[in-house]
């Protein structure tokens, strides 16, 4: 992981409600109440007229939160806002499994074990073992870093599309948060391919000086990374020659948790190659 200090943890302040977004999201409530409904039923139930509820319906139906049966023409909630829910039960799912292992883990290496997700262009971490060791980082739920130079943020990314990447990355150069940091799309390119070829992640004093970080993936039941096992180790400590041994624990663990979720090792995902710039080739897993 890196500096904790730097992190941010955002705060909520009181704005004003978006009434058509409102009024979308009351929508949803009501289809998720019961399906099958007609335009004139849901308008009904949510006192609004019937030319308001269509461009509702029209403008939800056309992000797939909601479908509309072509025989009958009612109402019913989309596949995407089942996608939606389905996220937040496994995220949830994914912290009650985690606990124990980071527990476990963190009493075992004496160092700081985190639960790391991706939002966006950030690593938020969710949860966090601290260590019984005589130099431990003091864990701060909901601190907030970047993907680019943590151990959690490449694991993270590693297994996206490239055009995934683009999106979540943005423009070069990457902000540099110490001379460690990678900065260019050839480097971090080359620091995803690493991570994919030996299952684990570093972060080699990238995003605070004297803080070396190794991270592996949890995957889900359908194989997809849904979340990174992160341990925090002082440089003077860390085996930045030869850190296979202590990669492999990690990884153990964070495979731990992946079977919990239900995932079952599978064969490897096919490689998508992309040339880079300057005829540099790296492979890109299909995710």
């Amino acid at each position: 992981m890196a500096d904790l200090k730097r992190g941010r943890a955002k705060t909520r302040t009181k704005v004003e409600v978006t009434r058509t977004l409102d009024r979308g999201l009351r929508v949803l409530e009501v289809l998720a109440e019961e399906a099958s409904l007609s335009l004139s039923e849901i308008a009904r139930r949510l006192d609004l007229t019937p030319a308001t509820t269509s461009r509702l319906l029209e403008t939800l139906r056309h992000r797939d939160y909601v479908r509309q049966d072509e025989q009958t023409g009612l109402y019913d909630i989309g596949p995407r806002a089942f996608q939606v829910g389905s996220a937040f039960t496994e995220r949830l799912r994914l912290h009650q499994v985690a606990q124990p292992v980071l527990g476990r883990l963190a009493d075992e290496l004496g160092d700081t074990v985190s639960l790391g997700l991706r939002d966006h262009g950030e690593v938020i971490f969710v949860d966090q073992r601290e260590g019984r060791g005589m130099i431990r980082m003091a864990p701060r739920l909901g601190v907030r870093a970047p993907l680019h130079c943590t151990a959690a943020g490449k694991v993270l990314t590693a297994w996206l599309w490239e055009a995934a990447l683009k999106e979540v990355f943005g423009e070069e150069p990457f902000t540099e948060f110490t001379a460690s940091t990678i900065t260019t799309w050839a480097g971090l390119l080359q620091e995803l391919d690493n991570t994919r070829a030996q299952g684990y992640a570093v972060d080699l004093e990238e995003y605070e000086q004297q803080i070396c970080c190794l991270a592996a993936p949890i995957r889900g039941r359908d194989g997809h990374v849904v979340g990174a096992l992160s341990v925090s180790r002082v440089a003077t400590r860390f085996p930045r020659s030869d850190p296979g041994a202590f990669g492999q624990k990690i990884m153990t663990a964070a495979a731990d948790i992946s079977r919990r979720l239900g995932f079952t090792d599978g064969p490897q995902a096919p490689v998508h190659r992309v040339a880079q710039d300057g005829g540099t080739t790296v492979e890109i897993f299909d995710d």
